[in-house]
């Protein structure tokens, strides 16, 4: 789309969204600007049942959490190991 008639585009949404009056509308306008706040990113189903049970674990006190310090030098550990492993 012409830089020019996309703006002509934007002007006349502006115009029409000022003069809606259905609510339905003004609600799915708001999603959608959601989404693109959000980068239009959304987990699956099977990514979000993850994520709460390892919550639900970390919440039980059935595992536990780690901090960044203790990532990074397990991180550094395990790539010294491999680093070690090729020669």
């Amino acid at each position: 789309m012409q830089t020019v008639q996309l703006q002509k585009d934007k002007l006349g949404l502006i115009e029409w969204i000022t003069q809606l009056e259905d609510v339905t509308v003004i609600e799915k306008l708001m999603e959608i600007m959601a989404e693109e706040n959000n980068y239009s990113y959304r987990l699956s189903d099977q990514q979000i049942a993850i994520l709460e049970e390892g919550s639900a674990k970390y919440d039980s006190g059935e595992e536990r959490g780690y901090t960044w310090e203790e990532v990074k030098e397990q991180a550094m550990e395990i790539k010294k190991r491999l680093d070690e492993a090729k020669v």
